[in-house]
């Protein structure tokens, strides 16, 4: 009989060890799957995408190759953040269509992006990647002048759609039929082919950039001039409003060390 106890008490025992264990288990499994679910999507799965334009010299495909500005800061902070994404996962495509994506996709990102009050809490914003003017250029043969924005109410004004150039120009009230949309990756050309013709009066684009790439298909810009500055601002990487802070943070620490550690200016005197 005292014998049959003992067995009993160790049975016992053996049973509360195994059950205390199980416990252990499930809770640091639960508590597990709790933590995970508040790990932000990068953390989880690390890839953004990644959209841009022909947008030189930021950025641009020359010989089948993507390069500019912005995407050699692009590829210096994947490689800050030991990130597994390349310069490869970029997809080029035309404005419209990667700005579209990049606000109803989530982690989705666009550059290089003009950051305006209306666009503010369309996107989350990682930058500025350089400083830019956006403003009107138009032939100085036309001998235009604007001293107010409602003075844009009496010409016709080429813009790229959703782009800058046409955000500005409904902000400050300019009437919307007298802004005539251009699309597609040769959109900047298209505009001063446009202007050559008198299709267009004058066209509303970041002034760099519209006199670089007209530069570069030929066109003699020393007969174009700037007839109105509508805005001084920054370009940026613009994130899907969705996505976690975590990662705006992690993308913006990226670049900040990049221009602590002199890689920024390094990239810079080459353009």
């Amino acid at each position: 009989m005292v014998k049959l106890m003992k067995l009993f008490k160790t049975i016992n025992k053996k049973a509360m060890s195994l059950n205390n264990l199980f416990l252990s288990f499930m809770t640091g499994g639960l508590l597990f799957l709790l933590s995970a679910s508040h790990l932000p999507a990068q953390t989880l799965n690390d890839t953004i995408d990644i959209y841009t334009e022909h947008y030189p010299p930021h950025n641009m495909m020359i010989d089948g190759k993507l390069q500019g500005f912005s995407v050699e800061i692009l590829a210096a902070m994947l490689k800050q953040m030991h990130s597994k994404q390349s310069l490869e996962d970029v997809k080029l495509t035309n404005w419209s269509r990667a700005y579209t994506i990049a606000q109803k996709k989530t982690n989705a990102m666009v550059f290089s992006t003009t950051r305006t009050t209306s666009r503010e809490s369309l996107f989350k914003w990682v930058g500025p990647i350089k400083n830019t003017t956006v403003g009107v250029i138009a032939p100085k043969s036309n001998h235009i002048v604007i001293n107010k924005p409602a003075d844009f109410n009496q010409y016709k004004i080429g813009a790229v759609l959703k782009d800058v150039g046409e955000t500005l120009l409904l902000e400050q009230g300019v009437d919307k039929k007298h802004i005539h949309n251009v699309e597609g990756k040769n959109a900047i050309n298209l505009s001063f082919k446009k202007m050559q013709k008198n299709r267009i009066d004058m066209f509303s684009y970041d002034i760099g950039v519209a006199f670089a790439n007209a530069k570069l298909e030929g066109f003699d810009i020393s007969q174009y001039e700037v007839v109105y500055t509508l805005k001084e601002s920054g370009l940026y990487y613009a994130f899907n409003k969705n996505t976690h802070d975590s990662i705006i943070k992690q993308w913006q620490n990226a670049l900040d060390t990049i221009k602590e550690n002199g890689t920024y200016d390094q990239i810079l005197k080459k353009y």
